[in-house]
């Protein structure tokens, strides 16, 4: 019985590192913008004040709900994969969103923008149906 417990707690290990890592991700966004707010001459955006919402909801909070339900997901085959395309598309969906809060408090715009919210939102898509096909399927790397 002890050893499996050892080996779950592995396997789960990996997932809550990556969740540990989303809120000290989000803390850094909150942090990111009370410093920008004191340069930004008293303007501030909603989209660089919410920022921190797509590392905490998008991250912490999938990879603590995943760690809890599916502590051997680590081992799923496409799990690497997946992950990659999701991490990616997190980071350029709060990118997005910090440049987004730039644009604004700096009074200017781009025709680029859209193009980061298409591409964050595909490759978190890309990378949730990847898993929950890996999932389903359920093979395991030996």
């Amino acid at each position: 019985m002890f050893p499996l417990a050892i080996n779950r707690f592995k396997q789960n290990r990996q997932v809550c590192k990556t969740a540990i890592v989303y809120l000290a991700v989000s803390a850094f966004c909150i942090i990111f913008d009370k410093i920008y707010a004191l340069f930004g001459h008293g303007v501030s955006s909603a989209s660089m004040s919410l920022m921190y919402l797509y590392p905490l909801a998008g991250g912490m909070l999938p990879f603590l709900i995943l760690g809890l339900l599916v502590p051997e997901a680590c081992r799923i085959r496409a799990y690497r994969p997946a992950v990659n395309l999701y991490h990616s598309g997190l980071a350029a969906l709060t990118v997005s969103s910090l440049l987004n809060g730039v644009m604004e408090i700096a009074g200017t715009s781009s025709s680029y923008l859209p193009v980061f919210n298409v591409c964050g939102w595909t490759l978190l898509a890309a990378g949730l149906f990847i898993f929950l096909i890996a999932l389903i399927r359920r093979q395991s790397v030996k």
